[in-house]
């Protein structure tokens, strides 16, 4: 069992990262042009802001795993965004949208912390008071030790659950966005504007990392890439519908405006 976790873990992770790459296609795009056209810098931004979350999630876990994945991730969406910053005429627009990602990641670390540091202080609090009550019974038992551990033990469960809910549902609702396409792709009855091989690798992606999250018994693993896998299922299935009617490169596909940039994804965990 344990080898197979480990080699799931190295597979998604791969994966994931391929994945991230991919970015690069839109990147290059930009330096050959020497412009910024009509893309939208909030993907990378998005991109950031997702693996931000899921990495600091992954330190609360001692993830290795989900830490060292979202922190790639981390750096090569910061340099996507950097090279959209250079190209573009609209750097304000992209200062805007990074500060303001920046500040909600430190935002969502802060009152993480502070809450954990006020529901330890008065856990501790309650247990000195009731030792203090007790002083005449006995010095200090397994009881006392114990109580310290649930006080520790509610703190994590806490920040844990923050946390992950706010991961869960930002990436919940960005795996929501390819919806426009595909109701694009349903009245034109045409798969053209979609990239086949980056929708069977969020597939594949997702479903390795819904296998990992039952493993931990994480539902905030889980439940994203459940959803992720049913979509790509679903958008898989429209090339069985409706099969492409003219050959697109994968360049194309990636720009066009109709597809919501899908190399991104916020849990990669």
């Amino acid at each position: 069992m344990y080898d197979f976790e480990y080699a799931l873990r190295l597979s998604a992770s791969a994966c994931t990262c391929v994945q991230f790459l991919s970015g690069l296609l839109i990147c290059a795009n930009f330096v050959k042009k020497g412009k910024v056209s009509n893309e939208s810098v909030v993907p990378f931004v998005t991109g950031f802001l997702s693996c931000a979350l899921w990495l600091y999630y992954g330190m609360i876990l001692v993830n290795s795993t989900l830490v060292s994945v979202n922190a790639f991730g981390c750096l090569l969406f910061a340099i996507y965004t950097w090279i959209y910053y250079r190209y573009t005429s609209k750097k304000k627009r992209v200062v805007h949208y990074a500060l303001t990602a920046i500040g909600f990641i430190a935002w969502v670390v802060f009152i993480t912390q502070t809450d954990i540091h006020q529901k330890q202080s008065k856990s501790v609090s309650s247990v000195e008071l009731h030792q203090h009550q007790s002083v005449d019974v006995a010095a200090v038992t397994p009881l006392d030790i114990s109580d310290k551990s649930i006080v520790s033990s509610t703190a994590y469960d806490a920040a844990v659950d923050h946390v992950g809910l706010l991961c869960s549902l930002t990436t919940m609702l960005f795996f929501a966005a390819p919806f426009s396409n595909l109701i694009h792709v349903i009245r034109t009855k045409n798969t053209e504007s979609m990239p086949l091989p980056l929708i069977v690798m969020t597939f594949l992606v997702c479903a390795q990392w819904l296998v990992y999250g039952r493993m931990l018994r994480d539902k905030f693993i889980m439940y994203p890439n459940a959803v992720g896998c049913m979509l790509s299922i679903i958008q898989l299935a429209l090339f069985v519908i409706y099969p492409r009617k003219s050959n697109v490169p994968l360049t194309s596909e990636l720009y066009n405006h109709h597809h919501p940039y899908p190399f991104i994804k916020l849990m990669d965990a």
